[in-house]
């Protein structure tokens, strides 16, 4: 299980404080990111002032405290980004860096610091970090397989709502955080997006923290048409090929609620495994339809996946399938993914799909195109994170619709799933009561319905 904290080097005996950072060159706003096989590897990203860092700009990491074994790993070059809108004028990024630890031991706690260990025994610069790999679906023993804890949350933002959230879900202490859309609500003022990581970084540092793209990331530019420039440079998602991506030439606001472009694959779809779970991370906003690369590959994923070694899959995307709210209601890009894609959600029994979008809270019963039916997933909105444009306004309805379980739209917070075994899940809605500080007010024992 992943901890997020901070390690202290003073306590190591025989090391000797390394030197501190050139200017330019302390690593800030840090994420990590599990591989497509989380047993194995995963993703160190961070941002500098400056570019030339030299041996700073690598990670060293170490399984058994920095005492005789460390790893060290170099990054790929540093990049920026810029983009332009009428509003803000060109906003230029700090240095991006991302680097890659591979061939890492599964179900193992490794420590992790900037800077290449040349001393002996090695000392890497303070501070430095802790994450745990996935146990391996194939050759770990079930109990270390299970439990899985995972916190699900979307439209997170950055208001002292936001920070109740994330410091709840770090007393949590899961095993990675899956986040369903909408993170900084930088909203095209792409400052915010380095205060959002600021905020988050005690725990994204520590924690894998996945993420797809909602409508708050898509960020038109209203002068050249780019979209999703801050999304697909700043995340470092396990890709499965490059992006492709084109400017989106019509009329548009920064943050469109309902929209289809064109960014096909970097971080806009892909999935990972973790132990006992596989993960679909999907894209709301670009083309769903059965031509459609995500289409194609969301099918042969799905096809290819050994439930015998992941007897667990969830899908992760922006807009729902399912909502009574009355908000965001008949969208397009709603209406083409489910229309396309809910049919392979239901043949390839897939346990549940999580979105945002609405700023609520609402839990399905098991669903297939409107119909009760236990072999169909469940499917949760988890757009309460704590974002600045407050609550969902309220249902199409009073009495609930037949698939629904749970709906709320008064408080913020978090969900949480956790893998008991391969037939069995609990899950629970957290909400804040403050920081550091929540409360279970739904809760809820999944059976897989692969088994049915």
């Amino acid at each position: 299980m992943v901890t997020a904290r901070l390690l202290s080097l003073a306590g190591l005996v025989g090391l000797a404080q390394a030197s501190s950072f050139p200017e330019g060159c302390e690593p800030r706003q840090v994420h990590i990111a599990g591989g497509a096989d989380a047993s194995k590897s995963l993703s160190v990203s961070w941002v500098t002032d400056g570019s030339d860092c030299g041996d700073f700009s690598s990670v060293s990491y170490s399984s058994d405290g920095w005492t005789k074994s460390v790893g060290n790993a170099a990054p790929s070059n540093p990049t920026r980004y810029n983009q332009t809108t009428t509003k803000y004028g060109t906003y230029v990024s700090p240095y991006l860096w991302n680097c890659e630890l591979p061939d890492l031991a599964a179900d193992t706690e490794y420590s992790f610091a900037f800077g290449a260990t040349q001393l002996s025994p090695p000392s890497p610069p303070a501070p430095s970090y802790s994450f745990k790999t996935a146990p391996s679906a194939t050759s770990s023993p079930s109990s270390s397989l299970y439990p899985t804890k995972i916190a699900m949350v979307g439209d997170l933002g950055q208001t002292s709502d936001s920070a109740s959230t994330v410091a709840n879900i770090a007393k949590e202490e899961v095993d990675f955080i899956a986040h369903a859309g909408d993170m900084s609500y930088a909203d095209c003022d792409h400052d915010r997006w380095d205060s959002w990581f600021d905020m988050v970084e005690d725990v994204s540092s520590n924690t894998p923290w996945y993420v797809v793209g909602g409508n708050h990331e898509i960020e038109h530019s209203d002068v050249d048409g780019e979209i999703f420039v801050a999304y697909e440079n700043r995340f470092n998602m396990p890709r499965v090929k490059p992006a492709e991506m084109e400017p989106f030439t019509g009329e548009t606001s920064c943050t469109p609620s309902a929209f289809l472009g064109k960014y096909d694959w970097g971080n806009s779809f892909y999935k990972f495994a973790h132990g006992p779970s596989t993960f679909l991370m999907l894209n709301s906003y670009t083309d769903t339809a059965p031509d459609s690369p995500q289409y194609a590959w969301v099918e042969s994923t799905l096809a290819g996946i050994d439930r015998e070694a992941t007897p667990w899959v969830f899908a992760l995307f922006h807009s729902p399938f399912y909502n009574s709210f009355s908000d965001h209601q008949g969208e397009e890009q709603q209406i083409l993914m489910k229309s396309s894609m809910e049919d392979l959600f239901i043949k390839y029994r897939v346990n549940a799909a999580f979105s945002g979008h609405v700023h609520g809270y609402e839990r399905t019963n098991n669903v297939a195109h409107e119909a009760l039916d236990p072999a169909g997933p469940m499917y949760v909105i988890i757009g309460d994170g704590g974002n600045r444009e407050g609550h969902a306004s309220g249902f199409l309805d009073s009495t609930p619709p037949v698939w629904s379980a749970f709906r709320d739209n008064t408080i913020f917070g978090h969900a949480l799933v956790t893998l008991l075994n391969e037939t069995h899940a609990e899950f629970t809605w957290e909400k804040n009561v403050a920081e550091g500080v929540f409360e279970t007010a739904d809760s809820f024992i999944m059976e897989n319905q692969y088994y049915l």
